[in-house]
């Protein structure tokens, strides 16, 4: 039996769900394939505070027994760069690999895209000819360095040559595929509807066409008498907006299954093509007037006029619905399940029951040796000796609990050999962890592909396995000692915290930033990686105080630090070194690199200026300086970076002047 894996950034976006859904809808009992479903976010990942540890599933499947690996590269380019990209799947590059809607720079690769260009120059077509539109704006992602918003952006440009309309540069909208950031940039674009001269915007996401659309509405305009909007995705608030939103569909659960047929003939030994492509399609609704405001039926129709089927309200709404609610009636009757403390061997004699409750047709629970710690910072390395300490399969517990288990490699495979089973289909790996805390992982196969809802199961089940390992601990110690440890821990890493951190904006001060820069510095020396030092330094600050106030100073210094954090990557370093002053090092960053970092700077200013609520938009003067393994002195850099900062103040000086 061949073994697939598929990396999914993040099962809460509707766009990686509907792919997975896709993926997971092709391998039925049918194919001779079991295939493995990882969320991973990324490695350092900053969002929430422990979210980091999905990174586990990653490492998980780089075992030698998976035979094929898939990923929506997609999702993954709107987070992290395409450096990062490449070396987080170098490792991977031993085994083919089925990229979903992007291109890779490797040779065993096989990807998926969506060719979009027939869909936007129909939707044009549609502009001009059916609602006698001239100028047509776009709300573009390009700046993102996702090759999907460059792509669409492109397409929309040659749609309008294609009609002999002019691309003007002054209608174009860089949205950032986020709805606040669409809503935010059109106000600042609009001051008036009198300003608003585009009778239609067409845009690279359904998110970016409904902030603009709530923008207009806002200015006094209509939509869609005044403005039409049009979309692309197709996704289910597409159907709810108001008006409902006319969008492109690129086929996302296509997208998926298409791939993962490409990825059984592979395996097969069939040869394919290295780009197979899906091809959108338009859908008009409401917002670019085909469909009457007052219609309530989801009412859509494709480029020739006719009815479609809306594939977010269909028949098995109300039954999706009720299966909803029966899902909430598990969860809470789980949660009282888990409410109480459970040695190990309550809670897995306890497994069958519960695996029923969760719909899992399997479940393996693997254990390591004892438990891994692994902070934001710190790279995940998962041990060569685990040991499965219980199975179930179809309701019976095929290895009961066992306080050793059977041991098992999970560089080699995930469950110990000797484990038989004629299962087939889709199964999910999940890291057990609590906080910084790591105790093994679970392999589950779910009975449907419902993964949001799977996930709030293993997220109760990985809880309740975490403080049933830790309680059957507790017993076996001095239970009072064993707090006063945990107490004393705790206390010491608050305050090791607190005197690394600026209070004031809550990033590095100057003595955590230099300590941390300095050791991220001799770690880049001894791996032979170069990179960047940044200065940065707020404009007018003095004169935000003398004209607002201190008060207004301080909140836009912890408004330039958010920038700054956001404005690059989470592996970067980034720290306040006095007054407006920041420093920022970045490993393995170029100068290639640095035009879309003030992009983002400028972006962000803008966006979070408005946010903050301040009276004016923040700017600030960057400085930079490369390094390399044979020129790494902290002080030394920061030092040029400054000079570089200071020509660049004088600069905008003279050019005020």
């Amino acid at each position: 039996m061949k073994r697939i894996a598929l990396f999914v950034h993040n099962l809460t976006v509707e766009y990686s769900l509907t792919i997975a859904q896709g993926v997971a809808s092709y391998f039925t009992q049918d194919k001779d394939v079991k295939l493995v479903l990882a969320q991973t976010n990324q490695p350092f990942y900053h969002p929430g505070l422990y979210g980091y540890q999905y990174w586990t599933s990653a490492e998980l499947l780089k075992a030698e027994d998976i035979d094929l690996i898939m990923i929506v590269t997609s999702a993954y380019q709107t987070f992290i760069s395409p450096e990062e990209l490449i070396d987080f799947l170098r490792p991977f590059t031993k085994k083919p690999i089925v990229s979903i809607a992007s291109d890779l720079p490797f040779d065993n690769v096989h990807y998926t895209f969506c060719d979009c260009e027939k869909a936007y120059d129909q939707v044009i077509d549609h502009l001009i000819k059916k609602h006698g539109c001239k100028n047509i704006g776009f709300l573009s992602a390009a700046a993102t360095s996702s090759k999907e918003g460059s792509s669409r952006l492109n397409a929309f440009k040659k749609a309008l040559k294609n009609h002999k309309l002019e691309s003007n540069p002054d209608n174009e909208i860089e949205a950032l595929f986020i709805r606040e950031a669409a809503f935010n940039i059109t106000l600042n674009k609009y001051k008036s509807k009198k300003d608003v001269k585009v009778d239609a915007f067409v845009a690279a996401n359904d998110l970016m066409a409904e902030g603009c659309m709530k923008a207009l509405q806002s200015l006094g305009l209509k939509v869609p008498k005044d403005v039409k909007i049009i979309g692309f995705d197709d996704t289910v608030r597409a159907s709810f907006t108001s008006p409902s939103l006319s969008t492109i569909d690129q086929n996302i659960a296509a997208q998926g299954y298409a791939a993962a047929e490409v990825a059984h003939k592979i395996l097969l030994g069939e040869k394919v093509p290295r780009k197979t492509s899906i091809f959108a399609e338009p859908v008009y609704r409401q917002s670019c007037g085909c469909v009457k405001t007052n219609n309530t039926a989801f009412t859509c129709f494709d480029q020739e006029g006719n009815p479609v089927e809306n594939h977010n309200i269909n028949s098995r709404t109300i039954e999706e619905y009720t299966e909803s609610s029966k899902d909430i009636v598990a969860i809470y009757s789980l949660i009282d399940t888990f409410y109480t403390n459970h040695t190990l061997q309550e809670l897995f004699n306890s497994l069958t029951e519960i695996t029923s409750q969760m719909k899992f047709e399997s479940m393996a629970v693997v254990l390591y040796e004892k438990p891994l710690y692994f902070k934001k910072s710190d790279p995940i390395i998962i041990p060569d000796k685990a040991f499965l300490r219980v199975y179930i399969e179809k309701n019976q517990q095929i290895i009961p609990y066992d306080e050793k288990g059977i041991e098992t490699n999970p560089h080699k495979q995930l469950i110990p050999e000797s484990i038989k089973s004629t299962l087939r289909g889709t199964f999910i790996v999940h890291p057990i962890f609590s906080g910084e805390k790591q105790y093994g992982y679970l392999i589950v196969k779910p009975s449907n592909l419902k993964f949001q809802m799977h996930h709030v199961y293993l997220k109760l089940i990985i809880n309740a396995i975490a403080n049933a390992y830790d309680f059957t601990q507790a017993l076996t110690k001095n239970e009072i000692l064993s707090t006063k440890n945990e107490k004393l821990l705790k206390s010491n890493q608050e305050l090791n915290f607190q005197n690394s951190i600026d209070e004031l904006t809550q990033v590095l001060n100057r003595r955590g930033f230099m300590d941390k820069a300095e050791k991220e510095l001799k770690r880049a020396a001894k791996a032979g990686q170069s990179g960047m030092v940044f200065f940065a330094d707020m404009d007018g600050l003095k004169k935000i105080n003398d004209t607002y106030g201190h008060r207004v100073g301080d909140l836009a210094i912890q408004t330039e630090a958010r920038v700054l954090s956001d404005a690059f990557r989470t592996t970067d370093i980034v720290g306040r070194l006095s007054g407006d002053e920041f420093a920022i090092l970045s490993t393995g960053i170029t100068k290639n690199y640095i035009s879309t970092i003030r992009s983002r700077i400028e972006q962000l200013n803008l966006i979070y200026s408005q946010e903050a609520g301040l009276p004016l938009t923040l700017s600030l003067s960057l400085g930079n300086v490369s390094f390399t393994p044979g020129k790494a002195n902290l002080d030394t850099l920061l030092s040029k970076a400054d000079q570089k900062l200071y020509k660049e103040k004088e600069l905008k000086h003279a050019s005020r002047q």
